[in-house]
């Protein structure tokens, strides 16, 4: 079959496409393969002719009787005469629009069109229709709509297309109407389910867009940024003033003031900074400074959620764009944001290319475009979403806005890229360390999950973590045992739904819940201060994933620890992963994990192999946070003997199985297959019975360590390396760790090994009464403990004990929003308890 394309429109980062076939029948394609809310159909061009193979969709859903699915498909041709083919093959309605649908069409009590099911609904969705009125763009709703003239004020259909939106469609202009799936409003539901009629494009001689290179801010916008700065926002003072009066911050992180400057100075940048690192205070700052609105790309909405909330507990006008907002709550925004009362809008990628954001943008000052998680542009990044790529059209769109790049997990190869997509300057970089001075790295071998989560945890008790897994099965199975231990944590995983995930995020969040156990889809937008631990039960699918992950701990710069809990089972679990999925992803994936498994096997400095990942060399001997550094200074035992076991049974088999396999064999077990592989005939059968699975297990994973064994990446099997042959040989000893470490019954903190415990320098019974407080206040306002105060700072407040409003302060992160909403609250606890103290002396 040979089709026309005739539409294309938005959907999610893909594309709804219509066609027409040689007969003149409207049909709608839809990849067999493929989710055209997640990228798919922008393949086709409206004009084009594709010869398809195709069959009708199995489960049809009226409006849309045409949909087809395509299995294959062939590009030929680009009609030039568009027009004429699409009236030859469909001819179109000519007048006014309740002519179109075999009339049909009934109007809302606010000019929208609709067809209701009750009235009946046509054989067809789509139509092209000449209007003999202009139709005249309407910006004032949340979606686009063009408004046909009559004499009551005019009748509307909203616009869905790809093509720029014109302000006004010329009568006689070839419209293609189409109508949407069935909707009802879900605050009123006494209305009947309706298709709306929409405009989904047109076919006239566009004029040229003229770019917005001198864009002056009208007189309106300069009165109400006047009017706004003067009334709500602190006269113009320095960055460092900002910092301390808005921020309640004294002194700026590694890097920051050279950016803010920098930005201030209206240059784009590319800034890399750790998780932790302080990125969102680069644009945040400068946003305040500049006149007019500073856009943010962000990805998630929770993570939307919390940088607004913060915002506005500092009395910064911030505000989002996303599907949690009631109708009249999104077009009150979008009037903010034109009316310029917004300094600070947050959107996800695939809303900011949306048409009438974007004419939003038109009539506003747009002084800075913020792209959160800028990793996600490139096609080399562990985390690339094809709508990030769209960002470059909305960058040349506004070429007067100071475009902002932010990641935290770029490697060299990712940061090129993203400079090359946006067109920034390589001078224009930012890089600071990767290294999280106060993260304690641990890898540990996987030989008892739960005994050694329980041990983790013992050494952490009453402290806030998150335990990942690799899968939703894992998530529920160890939350399960951990509650018969009387351990009270979370699940969270897709699975769960939207508002159990949610209540489970929020509970973490607000310290109702100190553990939570998660898949990688938990975390992103977390911006929790005091998570004391992170653990890994499941190996991340690459080093990205993993920094990623472990900078969700000590975001307040204290002490905290990472423990990553290493099985080849999960790289093995990874790999299939890998091959269920996107082939020209494969090889990308692979070296990512590869070189994962590499570092979690390595001798060296935890955190010299993961900054080197990063482009980052340091010439640290030993960092002493971590534990291999740990391990160098102790005593290792002589494991000469359980080696050559090991070594020799790998080479009876045939260097052809796995280190379970082996462990079986060594132990004489009687499983199939070591009884139908003949292996208990073997001279290594049963030789190894002095040591449990769990043991064997962790010997054989020294060995692979230092390089005695090799195992094969694909399949798992084990073979004997030159230094593994000289062990048998006893040419060379083996020394190593002692099993009885494999399982340890209670764990302690690892970073007490190498750095002393100082006594607490704060009043920890005034430190409790003020979280209790900060917790009571935060619950009433309905928003996290550290939006109200981070746990800093009230140890300083538990350490300085500040009793008047100047005292109060000097205080980090306690600015005058935070003196106005607060100061009354914690002053007189705090006053209390001094008085306590100087009677009780």
């Amino acid at each position: 079959m040979r089709v026309l394309i005739v539409a294309k429109t938005r959907m999610g980062s893909g594309a709804c496409i219509g066609a027409l076939t040689e007969n003149g029948e409207s049909v709608r394609l839809i990849p067999f393969n493929a989710d055209e809310h997640q990228g798919a159909n922008r393949e086709y061009e409206i004009g084009e002719i594709w010869e398809i193979s195709a069959k009708p969709a199995a489960a049809v859903i009226p409006p849309h009787h045409e949909n087809i699915v395509v299995y294959e498909k062939r590009h030929l041709r680009t009609v030039t005469a568009l027009e004429s083919a699409i009236e030859l093959l469909m001819p179109p309605n000519i007048g006014h629009p309740c002519e179109l649908y075999e009339g049909l069409l009934q109007m809302s009590r606010s000019g929208a069109f609709y067809i209701a099911e009750k009235s009946g609904m046509p054989p067809y969705s789509t139509t092209f229709w000449r209007p003999d009125q202009a139709l005249n763009r309407d910006t004032d709703s949340r979606r686009i709509r063009y408004r046909y003239p009559t004499a009551d004020g005019g009748c509307t259909l909203t616009y869905v297309g790809f093509q720029e939106p014109i302000e006004t469609i010329p009568a006689g202009t070839l419209v293609r109407v189409s109508l949407a799936q069935w909707w009802k409003p879900t605050d009123r539901t006494d209305n009947e389910e309706r298709c709306h009629a929409q405009i989904s494009g047109w076919f006239l001689e566009e004029p040229v867009r003229e770019p917005a290179l001198s864009r002056q801010t009208s007189p309106v916008e300069e009165s109400a940024l006047s009017q706004r700065s003067q009334a709500d926002m602190p006269p113009p003072e320095t960055p460092r003033q900002y910092l301390k009066h808005v921020f309640g911050h004294d002194d700026f992180r590694a890097l920051q003031e050279e950016i803010i400057t920098h930005v201030l100075d209206r240059r784009d940048a590319l800034i890399v900074l750790p998780t932790g690192g302080g990125k969102s205070l680069c644009y945040q700052l400068p946003a305040l400074i500049f006149q007019g609105v500073s856009v943010v790309v962000s990805p998630l909405i929770s993570l939307m959620q919390d940088q607004v909330m913060q915002l506005q507990q500092k009395g910064i006008p911030a505000a989002f764009l996303n599907s949690t907002l009631s109708y009249d709550a999104y077009v009150e925004t979008m009037h903010q944001v034109k009316r310029g009362e917004i300094k600070l809008l947050y959107v996800a990628p695939e809303t900011l290319v949306r048409n009438e954001i974007l004419l939003m943008l038109d009539a506003s000052n747009i002084a800075c475009i913020a792209i959160d998680e800028a990793h996600c542009i490139s096609q080399w990044g562990h985390d690339f979403r094809p709508e990030y790529r769209q960002l470059v059209s909305v960058r040349e769109r506004f070429p007067n806005a100071v475009c902002v790049a932010m990641t935290a997990t770029a490697t060299p190869r990712v940061q090129a890229d993203i400079t090359q997509q946006l067109r920034l300057q390589t001078e224009n970089q930012f890089i600071a360390s990767f290294d999280r001075g106060n993260l304690f790295i641990t890898v540990e071998p996987k030989v008892e999950l739960l005994r050694q989560t329980l041990a983790f945890l013992n050494a952490h008790h009453g402290e806030s973590g998150i335990i990942y897994c690799q899968t939703k099965k894992q998530v529920e199975s160890l939350c399960h045992n951990l509650s018969t231990y009387g351990i009270q944590a979370l699940p969270y995983h897709a699975d769960l739904g939207a508002e159990t995930r949610k209540h489970h995020q929020e509970a973490f969040i607000n310290g109702d819940t100190r553990i939570i156990v998660a898949t990688i889809a938990f975390g992103m937008g977390i911006d929790k201060p005091d998570v004391r631990f992170v653990l890994h039960a499941g190996l991340p699918k690459e080093p990205e994933s993993y920094y990623q992950e472990i900078g969700r701990a000590g975001r307040d710069g204290q002490r905290s620890e990472c423990l990553l809990l290493f099985s080849y089972g999960d790289v093995d679990t990874i790999h299939h992963f890998i091959d269920e999925g996107a082939p020209s992803e494969r090889k990308g994936r692979l070296e990512r994990l590869n070189t994962l498994v590499d570092w979690a096997t390595s001798l060296e400095c935890r955190r010299k192999g993961l900054l080197a990942y990063f482009g980052e060399q340091t010439g640290q001997v030993n960092c002493d946070m971590c534990d291999n550094c740990r391990q160098a200074r102790e005593e290792r035992v002589d494991l000469t003997v359980p080696a050559q076991k090991f070594l020799s049974c790998v080479y009876r088999t045939g260097q052809m199985f796995g280190g379970a396999h082996i462990i079986s064999v060594l132990r004489g077990s009687k499983a199939k297959k070591v009884l139908e592989n003949g292996h208990d005939a073997l001279s290594t059968y049963g030789i190894g019975t002095e040591y449990s699975a769990a043991q064997w297990n962790y010997l054989m994973q020294q060995f692979i360590q230092h390089k005695l064994l090799r195992r094969d990446a694909q399949h798992g099997s084990l073979r004997l390396t030159e230094k593994g042959w000289a062990v048998i040989r006893s040419e060379e000893p083996f020394l190593g760790f002692s099993v009885d470490t494999a399982v340890p019954v209670v764990r302690k903190p690892a970073v007490s090994d190498t750095i002393s415990e100082e006594p607490s320098p704060y009043a920890r019974e005034l430190f409790e009464q003020l979280r209790l407080k900060r917790k009571e206040v935060a619950d009433a306002a309905e928003v996290p403990p550290y939006v109200i105060f981070h746990d800093k700072a009230l140890q300083e407040m538990a350490t300085y004990f500040p009793e008047s409003v100047a005292a109060f302060e000097q205080i980090r992160g306690v600015g005058p929003a935070k003196i106005e909403k607060y100061a009354d609250i914690f002053l007189p606890i705090i006053r209390a308890h001094c008085q306590e103290k100087n009677e009780k002396e």
